[in-house]
């Protein structure tokens, strides 16, 4: 027994030894009757006092939240019970599930309920659907508008460029018109059959460069028509100015020398209407062709060879010139 009570009594020791006592607060004071009652009179106007539409929209939000954020519907309420008679079960989707049918349609059925859109302005239902509609249309517009102008600048860029190639194609066709002209009058002037030029009849002309002819007879016709006509103000039409230049004299002609290609000038011609109906690079090559046929004559190297060889001419184009 004395051996038994002598580790009770050293227990007893160490729990003496290792008890904390605290000391009193001797700050802390009891609350007074009077303090009681202002206490309870504040707390009872902060319950009695009206919250704020900021305090009261956001219990609300806060209770909305709370009420989308648990999905699980009560067994018990009318909703659920409708729902699993029309064959929903929890977890699953409404609606027929067209896998069964053998159908690889992908599966659209709704698996939640439809998120809740509070409205926060005064419009009507829809009219952010049409505010959305008209900004989706506005911005469609807009990228229609700038791929078009892209497209415009694109097709003008390329029009301008075709329309100075073909400005530079029709100089390179009137020059070479110019030295056909020249060429022929150096043949004819050869042979003593040859008539003047003011009285050749226009049909036997080329026609590659007889549109270059007809332009300056017209010319010449419309000047003279004028000449005539201020003249005729002033003096008789058998008055000669000895003064008058031989030039314009040649250009302005007497009406016995030139009638019958006046004549010709306002007749049809078929041929020529064709032919100025070309490209002018096609009218181009043709002249350019006939030039070496006809006169040995490279018009890119601008000189006439002595034979039909042509020896030393790179070739028939321009860019074989180049």
């Amino acid at each position: 027994m004395a051996s038994d009570s002598k580790p009770e009594a050293a227990d007893e020791e160490d729990d003496y030894l290792t008890m904390i006592f605290e000391e009193p607060d001797t700050n802390a004071k009891k609350e007074t009757l009077t303090q009681k009652k202002r206490r309870l009179a504040r707390q009872a106007e902060e319950r009695s006092r009206p919250k704020s539409k900021a305090q009261l929209a956001e219990e609300e939000r806060a209770k909305r939240e709370a009420a989308l954020n648990n999905s699980d519907l009560d067994k018990s309420s009318k909703g659920f019970k409708m729902m699993a008679a029309l064959g929903y079960k929890p977890g699953g989707a409404l609606g027929k599930d067209n896998s069964s049918n053998g159908v690889s349609a992908p599966d659209t059925r709704l698996r939640e309920p439809i998120g809740v859109e509070m409205k926060e302005d005064r419009g009507g239902i829809g009219a952010d659907s049409e505010k959305k509609r008209k900004f989706r249309e506005e911005v469609e517009r807009k990228a229609d508008s700038e791929k078009r102008q892209k497209v415009d600048a694109d097709e003008f860029r390329i029009r301008q460029q075709q329309e100075r190639e073909e400005k530079r194609r029709e100089g390179q066709y009137y020059g070479a018109m110019k030295v056909a002209e020249r060429l022929e009058e150096e043949e004819l002037s050869s042979e003593s059959t040859a008539k003047p030029t003011n009285s050749r009849p226009l049909s036997s002309y080329n026609v590659l460069w007889r549109g270059l002819v007809k332009k300056r007879l017209l010319n010449e016709r419309e000047r003279r028509m004028r000449y005539d006509m201020d003249q005729s103000l002033s003096r008789l039409p058998t008055y000669d100015d000895p003064d008058e230049e031989k030039v314009d004299q040649i250009a302005l002609s007497r009406k016995s020398q030139v009638e019958e290609v006046d004549l010709e000038l306002d007749q049809e011609d078929k041929e020529l209407e064709e032919f100025e109906a070309l490209e002018s690079h096609e009218k181009l090559d043709k002249l350019v062709l006939f030039l070496r046929d006809q006169w040995h004559y490279c018009f890119w190297c601008k000189f006439r060879y002595p034979d039909a060889e042509i020896e030393g001419c790179p070739g028939t184009t321009e860019e074989d010139h180049d």
